[in-house]
């Protein structure tokens, strides 16, 4: 893509277009209203329309840090409760039963169900553990326990006397007066299983893939699937019609999907910021999605009674690479030895330059690094510092490149300042070319490269008034495959050159440290574009 963020949307493809309900397609209208509010005109909307979605921070609305997961519906009050993966829980016209907030847990939460009077919940994490709240029962988990696949979701039988846990392999643990029907444990599945459903009577359920495939167990009638259609995104969830004759089948980009008589009354398509997690029904008709910023669109009849916010940046991890370091000077035996960077050798690591007033880029980079992590801390990231102080040595370009792949970063950034022509000004953002060798294969990350590095470059312009380079680079990008950093990652990756430490001016710019705040921020504005983009289903 020209944007550049194709590497995040081989899991984030476009969009569907519509919403099938069987094989007739369905396009969801209107734009959702501000959280916390409802949108006018008061009575319920048109079928498609939602009645009200996430918006924004409004005060008051209740902030997570971590990505939201799952909702479950309060039968008894037309509520629900948000859930987020550290287990903690957001109630929304419904009492507060507990939270496993608070815990140190093994394993992320992955989902909840309600118990049939609306009196407590159960939470279950992916190694299988399982934590009840209010008047639902406990009877068996299989935390601690060996699990070939982890745990995807749950759900409890009609009497609230038990409950199932399914595990991706469309593996089943019944507990409980649940029954056990059957299961996929045994057999090949072409995608993994993500969610299921109970019948009404508690004589069956239905296990969905992530292809939309649907595997009926017990009395659970088949009414369909998508599992021989293509998606352009993945099937997260699923809910079942209240009398059993249908059930729904939601997408990661709020496509939602119907059958047999669950009736279609609009869908989250277009409408979302990050992806969908799951769905759940109301009592009053209709249906609410739920999606990993704490999005809740509430379609039909269901009633909006609030949402969560999550931070943009929560859930992604970020590198950050301040070049050189502090010691390097003194330390001209490591740093000079030479380590393999795919397509040649290269140093360890280099002192750096300076300006003519003996202010350090070791110095430079640590600083913008460590006020960038602030900043995207503060929008909830993880970040991955590849050194946390300014007085040791190295590591060597190619430790930093595998601390990035090690964290699995969403994004990684080198910073540095250049030590150019004392003519030339400006900031220059690298981003590497394909180098395939027997230690590494850069290929796939390219493109994703390149467009956190246009990313990076709006944003670093506007934030500090920088021009691009005038002798390196065109319009401020360069690709190069002769640094060991860029050759070696396995993430999007860049390095910039923030100005020119031999350039008066430029020089000037960086010893001052209003003008690194802005660096900083100009570099967080950039990630945090580029990273937003791919989060868009």
């Amino acid at each position: 893509m020209a944007d550049g963020t194709l590497w995040r949307r081989l899991r984030r493809a476009a969009a569907l277009a519509g919403v099938c309900t069987g094989l007739a397609v369905a396009v969801a209208l209107g734009l959702p209203g501000a959280a916390g509010s409802t949108t006018t005109p008061a009575p319920a909307p048109s079928s498609g329309t939602p009645a009200d979605a996430h918006v924004g921070a409004p005060a008051g609305e209740p902030t997570s840090s971590h990505p939201v997961v799952a909702m479950a519906s309060d039968p008894a009050t037309g509520g629900y409760w948000v859930v987020a993966s550290d287990g903690g829980v957001f109630s929304f016209n419904a009492p507060f039963y507990g939270s496993a907030g608070a815990l140190p847990l093994a394993r992320p939460v992955v989902g909840a169900t309600a118990t049939p009077d609306g009196g407590g919940y159960w939470l279950v994490a992916s190694d299988g553990g399982v934590f009840s709240y209010g008047d639902a029962g406990f009877y068996g988990s299989e935390g601690g326990r060996h699990l070939n696949q982890p745990i995807v979701g749950m759900t409890a039988t009609p009497d609230g006397g038990g409950y199932w846990l399914v595990a991706s392999d469309g593996g089943i643990f019944a507990f409980g007066d649940a029954g056990f029907f059957g299961s996929t444990g045994s057999m090949h599945l072409n995608r993994p299983v993500v969610g299921m459903a109970v019948a009404p009577g508690g004589g069956g359920y239905w296990l969905v893939a992530s292809d939309g495939g649907i595997f009926a167990f017990g009395d659970a009638g088949f009414f369909g699937s998508t599992g021989s259609m293509h998606l352009n995104r993945p099937v997260v969830g699923m809910a079942v019609a209240p009398g059993g004759g249908g059930y729904w089948l939601v997408a990661s980009d709020g496509g939602l999907f119907s059958f047999g008589d669950a009736g279609f009354d609009g869908a989250a398509t277009g409408l979302l910021r990050r992806g969908a997690v799951g769905m759940d029904v109301s009592n009053a008709g209709g249906y609410w999605i739920v999606s990993a910023d704490g999005g809740v669109y509430a379609f039909g009849g269901a009633p909006f009674s609030g949402s969560v916010y999550v931070p943009p940046m929560v859930g992604e991890v970020i590198t950050i690479d301040p070049g050189h370091d502090g010691g390097n000077a003194g330390a001209a035996a490591f740093i000079d030895q030479l380590i393999d960077r795919g397509n040649g050798t290269e140093s360890c690591d280099t002192v750096g330059t300076e300006t003519a007033d003996g202010y350090s880029e070791h110095a430079f980079n640590f600083d913008v690094g460590s006020r960038l992590e602030a900043l995207l801390q503060a929008e909830g990231a993880t970040v991955v510092m590849t050194r946390t102080n300014d007085t040791g040595v190295g590591p060597c370009v190619n430790v930093r490149a595998g601390i990035g792949n090690a964290a699995g970063a969403d994004a990684a950034v080198s910073i540095h300042a250049d030590g150019g022509p004392v003519s030339g000004r400006g900031f220059d953002v690298i981003a590497p070319l394909p180098v395939v060798s027997p230690i590494s294969d850069n290929t796939a990350v390219v493109p994703a490269s390149l467009g956190l590095a246009a990313a990076v470059r709006a944003a670093f312009a506007a934030d500090t008034g920088e021009p691009t380079s005038d002798y390196s680079g065109v319009d401020g990008i360069d690709q190069r495959n002769d640094l060991g950093g860029l050759n070696l990652t396995m993430v999007p990756k860049v390095l910039i050159e923030c100005a020119n430490m031999q350039n008066p001016v430029d020089a000037a710019l960086t010893e001052s440290p209003q003008w690194r705040q802005q660096a900083a921020q100009g570099l967080a504005d950039g990630i945090t574009a580029f990273l937003e983009a791919g989060q868009v289903p």
